[in-house]
């Protein structure tokens, strides 16, 4: 009972010292995925925050079929029952026309200037506007500015700002010769909130589920970040629930068969629990926010802490008196070289790397000292079943075998290798498209949306200014710009004109009063312009504030805008934006990319440093030369892996060079034990122990429906298979005389 006390009293203490971290330093988690990525300057930041944020929760869905206006007033009503609001409503035309009246003369557009010029051409001008007797800005706004300008102003403002018709208060599209009717929602809950996205997701498929039932003629999509975010969540929830029970199982299959008793088992778990515990508090300690992504690739810390378990029990089944002086060493050597590939994570400029980086090096401390302070009182208790050793002999000489052949295998491979390089090199992707794991179904809906509202082919652009007044001149002669190569985009400045464009065309309404006698014969009484100028902050508290709030950001250091460009190639905009260096093509699929082949070159410096770190202490330890030959192996295996998961999959990406930092932390302990202990049974069982485990718990990856697990999966498995086959090579067995 002693040896169980001490055990629980370990795991007691360690668990209290996090418990108390944590209560003393109160570390947030952080599930934000772009707040991985290599932070943008502070303003843009501010603005993805004010003007991007509350997409997150937008739902979409359209109507198309029979009795689809039926569908759509049935989703609408149980929306309502859910407290989900329609997104985008126009203010009432009275308002519009009381508001921006104050600016009479002041706010024209081109075709009313054009009419101005000519005093024939503006009174054919008036006179087919005050025919227009359905048209409710001109009767909303002839009383309050007789000239009509304020009229056509708002007309030409809600036609660009209504790129569809309403039908009966509904959103109608033509698209393809077929009628859509659009609903756009506003999720009240966060939609970057697991379960209550999932929660959401279902409630919304029942509905129309039973909205297809009511109406089988009808079509209804839908789309959102919240239904991409479910989707992945259960996806993700599901493979992980099915390959971690399906890993345990085997995990415990593999050690009660080796060491026929549950002891074994527990202490295996005692070492892994110990080294996530051990992790944690070093993050804890070191990290005022731990993002949660930290824990999911830290969870590689099991494939290797659970190595010390199974070297240290068979070491202690086959000696008497405690460690062996050879597995002392090895454990050490095997500690040093892959804490320091680890520590090089700490210099990396992604926040990510560095927390994983600590969590695995304070885990692998707490695993060996856990593995040396803990397993020797347990030696009584372990043994390890007769077909284990005879497997083991087995394994023993048939390695030995293959290490007879070693310059023969070492040197088909570097040719295969070179071969296979130039026929088919590999390629590094990091486009974050090719990490999506959202079902086709999805996609298309979002397609369809996008084609819907005509920007399937535009371009979001962002214009950054000193002040108010200089962001709407920017915008002004950037849309002559757009206007000339045929383009088209809703601007800030479209809704309110520059103080300077404003005072120009009151000029030229008085400079052309001529032209408004017409207005004055029909009022009896003289034409009053405005003095008023419409500046941006009264625009924000206007019936177009809410529009205007979300297209703008203004501070104390800058204003800034966004918009949409449709119609105009995207190098032509880049071209633009390179000259103009306020001026931003604002691509969030680019940028994540980009910062994803951060990630990419950070990890390629993280192996090569790591690879460097361990042929120092090679050196140092086995002389030259048998460094050189693990150096050798090392690079092998890495090779081969690249290229085959290349070859498997077309191109590589970042979770690929996750999964070969896993490799070669794994490829290192190897090599070290393969040295010191040679290709003796127990040594090559416990080998051979810890290749399966962690095929069992990582491997199983490979057959993941989502391209960033999969891509980690087959990594592990390949690299597994190809340095159990290849790290014996290295081995310098003894002759009869040294034995």
């Amino acid at each position: 009972m002693k040896v169980w006390g001490v055990t629980l009293g370990w795991l007691t203490v360690m668990a209290s010292l996090l418990v108390a971290v944590f209560v003393i330093k109160q570390p947030a988690l952080n599930n934000d995925i772009l707040a991985l990525l290599p932070q943008s300057e502070p303003r843009l930041q501010q603005l993805e925050t004010h003007f991007f944020a509350s997409n997150k929760q937008q739902l979409s869905f359209s109507f198309s079929g029979e009795n689809k206006e039926q569908a759509y007033d049935e989703m609408v009503a149980w929306l309502a029952k859910k407290n989900i609001t329609p997104r985008f409503s126009v203010p009432k035309v009275e308002q519009l026309a009381t508001f921006y009246s104050q600016y009479a003369g002041n706010l024209l557009t081109p075709s009313y200037q054009h009419a101005l010029t000519d005093a024939s051409r503006f009174q054919d001008y008036y006179f087919s506007q005050l025919s227009k007797v359905a048209d409710p800005f001109v009767s909303s706004t002839i009383n309050l500015d007789p000239s009509l300008s304020t009229a056509e102003f708002l007309t030409s403002v809600i036609t660009q700002l209504q790129q569809f018709e309403m039908s009966d208060g509904r959103i109608s599209i033509r698209h393809l010769d077929n009628d859509y009717l659009m609903l756009f929602v506003h999720a009240a809950d966060n939609a970057f909130s697991i379960d209550q996205a999932v929660a959401l997701n279902d409630d919304v498929l029942a509905q129309l589920a039973q909205l297809h039932t009511n109406y089988p003629h009808t079509s209804v999509h839908y789309s959102g970040a919240l239904f991409h975010t479910a989707e992945n969540a259960q996806q993700a929830k599901f493979e992980m629930t099915l390959f971690g029970t399906l890993s345990l199982i085997a995990l415990i299959i593999m050690v009660v068969w080796v060491f026929r008793s549950f002891n074994a088992l527990w202490l295996a778990s005692v070492t892994v629990i110990s080294a996530a515990l051990g992790g944690s508090i070093a993050l804890a300690i070191f990290f005022a926010e731990i993002h949660v992504l930290t824990l999911v690739f830290a969870v590689t810390l099991i494939g290797i802490a659970i190595d010390y378990a199974f070297h240290s029990m068979l070491d202690l089944t086959t000696h008497k008196n405690g460690f062996s002086r050879g597995l002392k060493l090895a454990l050490l050597l095997s500690l040093v070289t892959t804490t320091l590939g680890y520590a090089s994570l700490f210099f990396s400029p992604v926040q990510l790397l560095t927390q994983v980086g600590v969590f695995v090096v304070a885990g692998l401390i707490t695993a060996w000292l856990t593995t040396l302070l803990l397993l020797p009182s347990w030696q009584a208790r372990l043994t390890i079943s007769v077909e284990a050793g005879k497997f083991a002999e087995k394994l023993s000489g048939l390695l030995k075998s293959i290490h007879r052949q070693k310059v023969a295998i070492i040197l088909l491979l570097l040719v295969s290798l070179s071969v296979f390089s130039l026929l088919k090199p590999p390629v590094l992707n990091d486009d974050v498209k090719l990490l999506n794991a959202s079902p086709q179904v999805l996609m298309n809906n979002e397609a369809l949306h996008m084609s819907l509202l005509g920007k399937d082919n535009g371009q979001i652009m962002i214009m950054f200014a000193e002040n108010a007044e200089q962001l709407l001149l920017k915008q002004e002669a950037l849309k002559v710009k757009i206007k000339q190569q045929g383009g088209q985009a809703l601007m800030l400045s479209d809704l309110v004109p520059s103080a300077g464009t404003q005072q120009k065309n009151n000029n030229e309404m008085r400079v052309h009063h001529a032209s408004l006698d017409v207005v004055t014969q029909l009022t009896g009484s003289p034409l009053v312009l405005s003095d008023s100028i419409l500046t941006l902050d009264a625009a924000l508290d206007s019936p177009l504030g809410p529009l205007i709030a979300n297209q703008v950001i203004l501070n104390n250091e800058f204003a800034a805008s966004w918009f949409m460009v449709t119609g105009i190639d995207k190098t032509q905009l880049a071209e633009w934006a390179r000259v103009e260096s306020e001026l931003l093509v604002y691509d969030k699929v680019a940028m994540i990319t980009a910062g994803l082949e951060d990630y990419s070159h950070s990890l390629l410096v993280t192996i090569a440093i790591a690879i460097t770190f361990a042929m120092l202490l090679f050196t140092f330890k086995f002389g030259f030369k048998v460094a050189y030959q693990q150096g050798l192996i090392l690079g092998l295996t890495l090779a081969a892996v690249l290229l085959l998961c290349s070859a498997i999959q077309t191109q590589l990406s970042i979770f690929n060079l996750l999964g070969c930092l896993l490799i070669l932390a794994l490829a290192i302990d190897y090599l070290v034990f393969y040295q010191i202990n040679k290709l003796t049974p127990s040594n090559v069982l416990a080998i051979s122990l810890s290749a399966a485990s962690s095929m069992w718990v990582f491997g199983m990856l490979a057959v993941s429906k989502t391209p960033a697990i999969f891509s980690f999966g087959l990594t592990v498995l390949v690299g597994l298979i190809c340095i159990y086959l290849l790290a014996p090579l290295c081995v310098a067995l003894p002759n009869n005389k040294e034995k």
